[in-house]
């Protein structure tokens, strides 16, 4: 199932994620974990899949060039 972009945002505090737990709560990338990823977190990114809550994540700018390449991909 591919995730839709629904908005992005600068980087949020921990509070701002639904799992407090999570590696974006804790600082880190969603999409590449700490570690391995020691970049800059750039952007809090809200995904949407059909039939579920809306996603949040935190992402590097590799992460978040990514996942603008899959939402292009999924244009075409």
């Amino acid at each position: 199932m591919r995730s839709t972009i629904v908005e992005i945002l600068a980087p949020q505090p921990p509070s701002w994620y639904k799992n407090r737990t999570s590696t974006a709560a804790r600082g880190g990338c969603s999409q590449h974990g700490t570690p391995p990823c020691h970049e800059a977190i750039v952007a809090s990114v809200i995904l949407a899949n059909a039939g579920s809550e809306n996603i949040q994540l935190a992402v590097c700018q590799r992460g978040l060039d990514d996942l603008k390449k899959g939402q292009a991909r999924g244009r075409t």
